[in-house]
């Protein structure tokens, strides 16, 4: 990794960046295959996806991420899926983001987690009280271009009446604009703005790849793919153009904070274990035949070539025989095959061409599911 690259790293893991799972976890969910057998390593990024599996039950669960901020989420959400009876108090909290009181229904949470959790949360319980939604750069980020470019709840309302020309033109003429700007262009290209939105450098060259615009190119054209997608259920541009969910709409909200997860996911007796730090070490401490399923969002496209070889020599060595293996990516190619490991990671074709057409992100080029044969 380039000194760049590992600096970034270091500052990103101990930063406050985002509050949900950028990415779609009901289409993560239709073609995992999660069940009571299962054994799961995942990156756990803020947890929406990781709390979403818990309502499939599975054996075991192991979420592992760099930064701090995003394990004590993830850890809360699950254990709040899991514990929490009152499906209005649980919605409440991690749906609307607020509590009346968070201090005591956090504390009582944080109770089953891990000691360095229980320590984080008597300090950041304070999350809640205005709103976790307004917590973190990447919230600050979209407050910022919300004021700048106008949209709201209203703005979105009108667009998910348009047609699919029309709203393009509306991304146009009401987005474009501000992209455009001097000012905004430099936040831009900053490495602020790559950390606002979890981008690496080595994932930056990736996601502009020969764009015209750099950049504030590339944004443009998620925005115009994002307003292609089902607007009415697709929570992530809700929280693009609000700073938070169509509470009205159960379907627009993430999967794990609908009704019936939350009634498959109480009680459930997954074992979940939280592992702060590289992934590659949790993979080395590992023997064979540990996991059935790894989902690794979009961290392949952190990596260069060698670690992505590495990445696929690990999960070949530690993966049950028929492992599933899901990874996002910015890039049109895809880096199993390019690896030359298509003899042991086989694409699900059909499952992975339909994923990546549903994915309500608009931040990937692919969705792929791996069939792991040794």
């Amino acid at each position: 990794m380039r000194i760049r690259d590992l600096a970034f790293q270091h500052t990103f893991a101990r930063l406050f960046v985002y509050n949900i799972l950028w990415e779609d976890a009901e289409v993560d969910e239709r073609f995992l295959g999660v069940d009571e057998s299962s054994s799961v390593l995942s990156i756990s990024a803020a947890g929406c996806g990781v709390a979403g599996l818990v309502s499939k039950r599975p054996a075991r669960i192991d979420a592992v991420d760099i930064n701090r901020h995003h394990l004590a989420l993830s850890a809360l959400k699950i254990t709040a899926a899991q514990r929490m009876k009152s499906y209005t108090e649980f919605y409440d909290l991690l749906g609307r983001g607020w509590h009346a009181s968070p201090e005591p229904v956090v504390r009582n949470l944080a109770q089953y987690l891990p000691p360095w959790m229980q320590r984080y949360w008597k300090k950041h319980y304070g999350r809640f009280e205005r709103s976790l939604y307004q917590e973190g750069l990447t919230a600050r980020m979209l407050r910022f271009f919300r004021e700048q470019t106008g949209i709201d709840a209203n703005w979105l309302r009108w667009l998910i009446q348009q047609p699919i020309e029309q709203r393009l033109q509306a991304v146009d003429e009401w987005i474009t604009p501000v992209l455009q700007r001097p000012v905004f262009k430099a936040f831009m290209e900053s490495p602020l703005q790559l950390l606002t939105l979890g981008i690496n450098f080595e994932q930056k060259g990736k996601y502009v790849g020969d764009t015209q615009g750099g950049m504030v190119g590339a944004f443009r054209d998620t925005m115009r793919r994002f307003a292609g997608t089902d607007l009415a259920n697709n929570w992530i541009a809700w929280y693009v153009a609000t700073g938070g969910f169509d509470h009205e709409n159960e379907q627009a909200v993430v999967p794990y904070l609908r009704r019936d997860h939350h009634e498959a996911s109480l009680g459930a007796p997954t074992n979940v274990r939280y592992h702060l730090g590289n992934m590659f070490s949790l993979l080395a401490e590992a023997g064979p035949n540990t996991w059935s399923h790894y989902t690794f969002c979009d961290a392949p496209d952190w990596m260069s070539a060698s670690v992505q070889q590495s990445l696929l020599e690990e999960v070949l060595r530690t993966s049950k025989d028929g492992a599933l293996m899901l990874v996002r990516s910015v890039e049109e190619d895809a880096f199993v095959e390019k690896h030359g490991f298509n003899g042991h990671f086989t694409r699900l074709d059909h499952e992975s061409d339909i994923a990546t057409a549903l994915d309500r992100s608009s931040l990937y080029q692919r969705v792929d599911f791996y069939r792991v044969a040794h």
